[in-house]
């Protein structure tokens, strides 16, 4: 996948950091392979060791603004069932340590991202993924995770917000149906609760796959949810895909029978519409540059994705 976040090289990372990996790992680093894919700004790397093993390291400064994010990655990993289509955990080392970052240590995963494409074989492999997800993640391995609706829902309200000033730019179809789309995007926070471990964040680049299996990483953000609520949410990456929004929602439709409620989907598609909509207009992160045209391109997506599911024009 084509490089979105600007990283450090493994000779930038700091000596003693470099050290401990190492000492950590038994054996001195042959090669390291930069990973620039992703959203945040901190080292991942494949690295081949002396002894011929391979693994993938990722982590972070301990007084980094991002920090928390690692710490909970490392948490949610780890507590993985084995059932769960999840990376394998080496090993973790928890900031707050003498070495000074935040770093954890996980299979190699070579294949590569899956190709969400119509007619891709990796789309079996995704929605294999997916109900695996929904099977092992029942109840939450982590029984004191808060609900998504508590951790996403005060600012997935983007069209609410985009009212207060419309950009003189907003998309034509947008600008003609704001007020209706500020009304249903918090139509979903009841009907989102439930007692899945949820991801949170499901695009391609964060599978990856494992011969014919997709493994779902960067598990950032502790949260649990009704089971559908992963699975709805990679319909606009379908959709940037190449997917039209009815042949996106049937590849998901194995697992949308539990939704209680059609139209919680729709304020789904509108609350997620709506957050990258007006994410996409602030100033990029400091060394992630390409994240402000990925929401500006699943923004467009989710609002095909709603005038299909809305009928309006």
């Amino acid at each position: 996948m084509t490089a979105t976040a600007v990283r450090p090289e493994w000779g930038a990372v700091p000596e003693q950091v470099r050290a401990y990996i190492e000492l950590r790992l038994g054996a001195n680093v042959a090669e390291a392979e930069m990973c620039g894919g992703g959203f945040t700004p901190g080292l991942a790397a494949r690295l081949l060791l002396t002894d011929g093993t391979r693994v993938f390291v990722k982590g972070i400064p301990d007084d980094h603004p991002i920090s928390a994010v690692y710490a909970a990655e490392t948490r949610i990993t780890s507590a993985l069932p084995e059932a769960a289509p999840g990376p394998r955990v080496i090993w973790s080392a928890p900031s707050g340590e003498e070495h000074g970052w935040s770093l954890l240590c996980l299979e190699d995963l070579p294949d590569g991202n899956p190709d969400l494409s119509p007619g891709s074989p990796d789309l079996r492999a995704v929605l294999d993924a997916l109900l695996r997800m929904r099977e092992a993640l029942t109840p939450s391995p982590i029984p004191d995770a808060p609900q998504m609706a508590d951790v996403h829902g005060s600012y997935l309200c983007g069209w609410a917000q985009l009212a207060e000033d419309v950009p003189a730019d907003l998309d034509p179809w947008a600008r003609t149906n704001l007020g209706r789309l500020s009304e249903i995007e918090k139509g979903w926070l009841d009907a989102a609760r439930g007692s899945t471990l949820a991801h949170g964040d499901l695009r391609p680049d964060n599978m990856v796959m494992r011969g014919r299996e997709a493994v779902v990483v960067d598990w950032s953000y502790l949260s649990q949810a009704a089971d559908w609520c992963d699975a709805v949410s990679l319909v606009p990456h379908l959709i940037l895909a190449g997917h039209a929004p009815a042949s996106a929602e049937e590849v998901v439709a194995p697992l949308l029978g539990s939704v209680p409620d059609t139209d919680a989907v729709t304020a789904f598609a509108a609350a997620f519409g709506g957050y990258w909509e007006r994410s996409s207009r602030n100033p990029a992160p400091p060394n992630v540059p390409h994240l402000r045209g990925y929401q500006a391109r699943a923004a467009e997506a989710a609002r095909g994705w709603i005038a299909h599911r809305t009928g309006w024009v």
